[in-house]
C-alpha cells in the first residue's frame, strides 16, 4: 500500500441548518391581504414589448458564477411558462446532458425567439447560444431522448395558424436537426404549449401533448394527445380527447397547466390549476391505455370566471406543479399552493377572481396515498396547516434572520416580491428520483435578500432531500446562500432533470437575472437572464436514514461504495465542531488521518482519492470528541 492518501476537502454548498418545524409565513394582516386579477386566457402577443432602456447594458451581470454551477445559456426573454415548466433538461445514461429554454434578445418584435440550446459532452458544456435551432420563431420548448442516442426538441410558432415544429437528429449533441411540422387536426385547432416525451426500449415511442389553443368539441381550450413509433412520420392515436379530459368534465384545460414524466414503459402527465382538479393521466403500456387518478377534486366543477361565485375564498394549486416516476412505476407529485376566490359578497369583475399572494407551501403526494380527503371545511382541503396534518406539506419559505416572523420590517401597500404568473411565497416546485431519494426545489422568497431600494425580496432556489421516497424529508438549503454572484439575484423556473445517472448526484438548471419580476410583463427594463446548471453534489448518502433528532453528528456511507477513484463522504453537524476523521485497513493500521477541523452548522462534503489504496475492505471513522460514526469503504 503506498504510504499517501490524496485528501480534497471540498464544501460544494454549505446547507445551512433551517428549521424543519412549519414557520408562521407572515403575520395575520399579510396573509389576510388579497388582490384582484383578471384571469389570463393564453394568447400569443399581437404586439410585443419594445423597452428603449435595453442598450444601456452596465446594469448587466457578469456571469462569473462560483461553486458547482455553469452558466449555459443566456435570454432576455424572461417568460419561460405561464404555469407548470415543461421538460427542458435531459441526462442520458453516459452523464451526457441537455438543455433548453425559450431564448430571445431581440426586444422588437422578438423575430430571434426560439429554442435556446447547449449540450454538456460528458466534462464541459458547449458554447452558449447565439441563436435559435429553429429556422422560424417559436417558444416554449420540450426536450426528450429519441432513439438509442438521439434527441427530440418540440416548440410552437409564434405567428397564427400556429404549429409544432418537431426537431429531432439521431445523435444527441451533433449533426443537423431534421423537421417535422406538426399541424394538429386542422382548423379550429391550432397546437400551442407542447409536451413530449418517449418511451420503449429505444425510446422510439413517442408521446405529445399539446393545446388547441382554440374552442374545440365543446371546450374553450382541450388538451389533445398524439403517439408516434417513428419519429413522427405517422401519428397513432392523432389529436385524442383522452377520456376524462373532455367537455363532460372540463369546460377548459388550461394551456401550460400540465407536465409529463416517463420512465421505462410508463407515461404520466400531471395537470395542476387553481380552478380545477389536480389529476395525473397514467399508462403503464407505452400510451395504450390510460388512467386517469384523481388528487384533489376541485369543489367548484366547470367554474366560469364570469359567473361562478364562492362563499368562501379556496386553497389551491397555484398553477405550478411537477411530477417524477420511482423505480416501482409510482407517480410522485409536487405543487405550489394558492388561495383564490370569487367571492359572492364582493366579487371582483367579470373574467377576475381574487389571490393572496402571502400564501406559502409546496404539497407533495403519491400514488400510495389516494386522493387527499376532504377537509371539514371543503375550501381548506388545500390549505397548508391540513397538508401538513396529513404529511403532505414540505416546502415553505424559512425564518432566514430568526426573527421569529417573515417580513418583519415597515411594509408598503404592494407586495414586496414577485409573483409572476404563480400565486404563492413559494411556488415553481420541481422533483426528481434515484433510487429511494428525491429531491425537491423550488423558488422561494428568501428574507435579508433585498433589491438595492429595499422594496422588493429576491426569490432563491431552496432544495430538501427525502431517503425513504417521500416518508421523510430532510433539512432545507438555500442554493445562493454565501455565493457574491446571487447576491442581488432573482432565481426562479427550476428544472431537476428527472433522468439521473448512478452516482446519486442531482441535476438542475434554473433562471437568474437582477429583477424580480418579468421584463415581458413590464415589470422591468430588458436585462439579461441567465441560464444556470448546478450540480447538487451535497447529498448526504444514498438510501442513508436520516439519523435521530438528538444526534448532533450525522455522516454519510461514502458514494461511490465501491469505488477504485474519487469518493464522496458527507460530515453534517448541528453545532460548531472539531471534526476528525481516520481511515484503518482490516488489520485495525491507521492508514489515513485527518487532523481536526473546525465545521460551521450544516453540511460538509469530504473527497477521497482511494486510487492508491491496495484493493479490499478499509473503514473510516468520524468524531466529533462525543460522537463516532463508522463506516466501511470498499476499495477497487
Amino acid at each position: 500500500m503506498k504510504k499517501t492518501l490524496l485528501l480534497s476537502i471540498s464544501i460544494c454548498i454549505s446547507l445551512l441548518s433551517f428549521t424543519q418545524e412549519r414557520m408562521v409565513p407572515a403575520s395575520k394582516e399579510l396573509v389576510n391581504k388579497s388582490f384582484e386579477r383578471k384571469h389570463l386566457q393564453l394568447r400569443e402577443p399581437a404586439t410585443l414589448i419594445e423597452n428603449a432602456n435595453f442598450s444601456n447594458i452596465s446594469n448587466l451581470k457578469d456571469s462569473r458564477l462560483a461553486g458547482e454551477e455553469t452558466e449555459i445559456i443566456e435570454t432576455i426573454y424572461d417568460l419561460q411558462t405561464n404555469a407548470t415548466v415543461g421538460n427542458r433538461f435531459h441526462i442520458w445514461e453516459d452523464g451526457t446532458m441537455a438543455a433548453v429554454t425559450t431564448r430571445g434578445v431581440e426586444t422588437s418584435g422578438w423575430n430571434d425567439r426560439g429554442t435556446g440550446y447547449n449540450y454538456f459532452d460528458g466534462s464541459t458544456w458547449g458554447p452558449e447560444p447565439t441563436a435559435r435551432i429553429e429556422s422560424v420563431a417559436t417558444g416554449w420548448p420540450s426536450l426528450t431522448t429519441w432513439g438509442e442516442n438521439g434527441e427530440m426538441v418540440v416548440a410552437h410558432t409564434s405567428f397564427s395558424p400556429y404549429i409544432l415544429t418537431v426537431y429531432k437528429r439521431e445523435n444527441k449533441g451533433t449533426g443537423q436537426w431534421e423537421l417535422v411540422e406538426y399541424s394538429g387536426p386542422g382548423s379550429p385547432v391550432e397546437p400551442t404549449w407542447p409536451r413530449i416525451a418517449t418511451t420503449g426500449d429505444n425510446n422510439e415511442i413517442i408521446h405529445l401533448f399539446y393545446s388547441s389553443y382554440n374552442a374545440y368539441e365543446g371546450q374553450e381550450n382541450a388538451l389533445l394527445y398524439s403517439r408516434s413509433e417513428d419519429g413522427g412520420v405517422s401519428w397513432f392515436p392523432e389529436d385524442e380527447i383522452l377520456p376524462g379530459l373532455g367537455a363532460d368534465q372540463y369546460n377548459d384545460i388550461h394551456a401550460d397547466s400540465y407536465v409529463l414524466a416517463s420512465k421505462n414503459n410508463t407515461v404520466a402527465l400531471l395537470y395542476a390549476d387553481a380552478f380545477a382538479d389536480m389529476f395525473i393521466l397514467k399508462s403503464t403500456d407505452h400510451g395504450v391505455t390510460w388512467d386517469k387518478i384523481m388528487i384533489w377534486e376541485h369543489p367548484y366543477p366547470f367554474f366560469d370566471f364570469n359567473s361562478t361565485l364562492m362563499d368562501d375564498t379556496l386553497y389551491s394549486v397555484d398553477y405550478s406543479g411537477n411530477l417524477a416516476i420511482d423505480d416501482n412505476g409510482m407517480v410522485h407529485v409536487v405543487w405550489g399552493i394558492g388561495r383564490v376566490a370569487r367571492l359572492a359578497v364582493a366579487p371582483p369583475s367579470p373574467g377576475s377572481y381574487s389571490y393572496w399572494p402571502y400564501t406559502d407551501g409546496i404539497g407533495y403526494w403519491n400514488e400510495s396515498m389516494g386522493q387527499i380527503p376532504e377537509a371539514e371545511n371543503v375550501h381548506h382541503t388545500m390549505m397548508p396547516e391540513y397538508l401538513e396534518s396529513l404529511g403532505m406539506l414540505i416546502g415553505w419559505t424559512q425564518d432566514v434572520n430568526n426573527s421569529g416572523v417573515i417580513f418583519d420590517y415597515e411594509g408598503t401597500a404592494e407586495t414586496p416580491f414577485a409573483v409572476y404568473r404563480s400565486l404563492g411565497i413559494s411556488t415553481m416546485p420541481t422533483i426528481a428520483i434515484n433510487g429511494n431519494m428525491i429531491a425537491l426545489a423550488y423558488a422561494s422568497v428568501t428574507e435579508t435578500f433585498v433589491t438595492a431600494d429595499g422594496t422588493l425580496n429576491y426569490k432563491h432556489i431552496w432544495a430538501r432531500f427525502s431517503y425513504d421516497l417521500g416518508e421523510t424529508w430532510g433539512n432545507f438549503a438555500d442554493l445562493q446562500t454565501g455565493n457574491i454572484f446571487h447576491q442581488f439575484d432573482e432565481c426562479i423556473y427550476p428544472i431537476l432533470a428527472h433522468n439521473t445517472t448512478s452516482d446519486g448526484v442531482f441535476h438542475l438548471i434554473y433562471n437568474a437575472d437582477n429583477y424580480p419580476g418579468l421584463f415581458l410583463d413590464d415589470e422591468h427594463e430588458a436585462v439579461i437572464n441567465r441560464i444556470i446548471h448546478n450540480k447538487m453534489d451535497f447529498t448526504i448518502g444514498i438510501n442513508e436514514p436520516i439519523n435521530a433528532e438528538n444526534q448532533s453528528l450525522t455522516v454519510s456511507q461514502s458514494y461511490p461504495n465501491p469505488s477504485a477513484g474519487i469518493t464522496d463522504i458527507m460530515i453534517e453537524v448541528t453545532k460548531t465542531s472539531n471534526i476528525t476523521l481516520e481511515l484503518f485497513n482490516l488489520t485495525g493500521q491507521k492508514v489515513f488521518a485527518l487532523p481536526a477541523r473546525t465545521l460551521s452548522p450544516g453540511a460538509h462534503n469530504v473527497r477521497l482519492d482511494v486510487s492508491s489504496l491496495t484493493s479490499g475492505v478499509d473503514f473510516y471513522t468520524v468524531s466529533n470528541g462525543t460522537e463516532t460514526v463508522t463506516h466501511k469503504l470498499i476499495v477497487r
